[in-house]
């Protein structure tokens, strides 16, 4: 799972690197994300967030510009 902040999605690739799905866009519905600007700062762009995955396979995407954590089914 690759969160890509500055499109506003997760990307999930297989264990050798080969993509299968991605989920997610921008905004503030469910299933949408808002993780920052996207501004230029010193060191590059001034987006913010999380993920994690548990040992039952569910998903939980820190969505900063929201302020809430959304729980995915695996």
């Amino acid at each position: 799972y690759v969160l890509d902040a500055g499109h506003g999605r997760v990307v999930v690739f297989d264990r050798d690197g080969g993509y299968i799905t991605e989920f997610g866009a921008s905004g503030s519905g469910d299933g949408e994300f808002d993780f920052g600007p996207g501004t230029v700062i010193a060191n590059g762009l001034d987006l913010k967030g999380s993920i994690a995955v548990d040992d039952d396979g569910f998903i939980y995407v820190a969505d900063m510009g929201n302020r809430r954590i959304q729980k995915f089914a695996p």
